[in-house]
């Protein structure tokens, strides 16, 4: 296997690659993504196990994945009496605008849960260091002594004194609040120098204290996810060119057989094509595609003002609500097709849409008002694509009544959508391939 990343997550990938696959795992990441509020291990493990198809080993290999690629940030408290020295809770750093996140109130609230924590634990950690002043800045030279005495009565199954928990949590803290800070500057900004005297040299400035590697920005932690994402694609592409049932209509001679997992996906492509069904129906459907993901219209449904498609998007939430087959009357279809192409012209998930679109009453936080309406949301865009399946398709499947058919072209088409989108296919290109599962009757994770 091509090495992902770094060799840490190579082996990472390949250990949970026969439970998780593109869809969960691109479940798991929109689900993390501007996730506003501190995660405990029980939250997480429910977020990552979804679908309740994972058994806790396997749930703890996706939080040791995601932690490698500092996708999440581990960070510790003082357990509560009876359980573990400490406890382990995390915070996610996925931030659709990774560059500049500050304008996400989901980041602004991690942040401040973040400095929150630290100006408590400066001063608990002075205290338990017995030193008179407890506002005083933590040194991060007194940190690294804490984290490798901390580690060694850990091997060594001893207990673990109050002065080396609490600077073990002090240095989570720090490895968390540098990542979320997201700036080169770090060292000279007020707030950080509020909670730690650092003096350690150059050679040690970008290194995480807990596990000694480099800490990423946020737009390199979003780069090595989607590698990631790519990476469980190819695997996608590759289960069927090996698995597919379309291959089974092909002339499968010894030499054919031979070339069969080696082939180019371009290739594979012209074969799928060429079966009896892709003979008949693959240009069509080919030119729908296209016409889905078209560069030119996606760019000019980017453009589209804020207001325009919040009212749009608001009417048509409105009366999904309501009333949910009331998108099918024509006044609503016209909105729903044009929300779907606004919304495959977009790099965020479900999470940033309702934050900027379906977010009204202001007086509720937004991480209340998306826990209690994230069901509501997802089965709205689920039930816009839907409409938008049938409608940009109608012309296939006018043709193509039987259901035994019906399903086949559902796979069709979802695996020309794989092939020739790949790595391009859009954050909320997964509600349109959900769609066609439904309309096909195909199990989708």
């Amino acid at each position: 296997m091509e090495k992902i990343i770094n060799s840490r997550v190579t082996d990472l990938i390949q250990k949970i690659t026969p439970f998780v696959d593109y869809n969960s795992f691109s479940k798991i990441i929109n689900k993390l993504t501007d996730y506003a509020e501190v995660l405990t291990e029980g939250k997480l493990s429910g977020i990552i196990n979804h679908n309740f198809g994972m058994n806790s080993t396997q749930t703890n290999l996706v939080i040791e994945l995601l932690c490698t690629m500092q996708a999440l940030s581990r960070i510790y408290d003082i357990a509560q009496k009876g359980k573990r020295d400490l406890e382990e809770e995390y915070i996610s750093n996925i931030y659709p605008e990774n560059s500049n996140p500050s304008g996400s109130s989901s980041y602004i609230s991690i942040r401040n849960a973040l400095e929150n924590r630290l100006n408590n634990q400066v001063q608990l950690y002075n205290m338990n260091m017995n030193k008179s002043n407890t506002t005083l800045a933590i040194p991060v030279n007194e940190l690294h002594g804490h984290v490798k005495t901390y580690r060694d009565l850990s091997i060594n199954n001893v207990t673990i004194s109050h002065k080396a928990q609490h600077g073990y949590i002090a240095a989570s803290l720090h490895d968390a609040y540098l990542t979320i800070q997201n700036r080169p500057d770090w060292r000279d900004d007020r707030t950080y120098m509020k909670y730690f005297f650092n003096e350690d040299d150059t050679s040690k400035q970008n290194l995480n204290l807990l596990t000694r590697e480099p800490r990423l920005s946020l737009p390199e932690i979003s780069t090595n996810i989607k590698k990631v994402l790519n990476y469980f694609n190819e695997i996608n592409i590759s289960r069927f060119k090996s698995g597919s049932d379309i291959e089974d209509d092909e002339d499968n001679s010894p030499d054919q057989s031979q070339n069969k997992h080696s082939s180019h996906t371009l290739k594979f492509s012209d074969r799928l094509l060429m079966s009896p069904f892709g003979r008949q129906y693959g240009t069509k459907i080919d030119s729908i595609i296209n016409e889905i993901f078209n560069h030119d219209k996606l760019k000019e449904w980017k453009n589209k003002s804020d207001k325009e498609i919040e009212a749009m998007v608001k009417s048509l939430f409105q009366a999904y609500l309501a009333f949910p087959g009331s998108l099918v009357v024509d006044a609503n279809k016209r909105k729903a097709l044009d929300a779907v192409n606004f919304l495959l012209s977009q790099d965020y998930g479900l999470k940033k849409f309702t934050e900027k679109y379906l977010y009204h009453d202001r007086k509720i936080p937004f991480s209340r008002f998306y826990t209690e309406n994230m069901e509501s949301a997802e089965n709205f865009i689920t039930a816009l694509f839907n409409i938008f399946f049938e409608e940009s398709f109608s012309s296939i499947f006018r043709i193509i009544r039987s259901l035994d058919m019906k399903q086949y072209a559902c796979a069709f088409i979802i695996k020309r959508i794989y092939i020739t989108r790949g790595e391009d296919l859009p954050i909320f290109g997964f509600f349109l391939i959900k769609a066609i599962a439904r309309n096909g009757k195909i199990k989708v994770v």
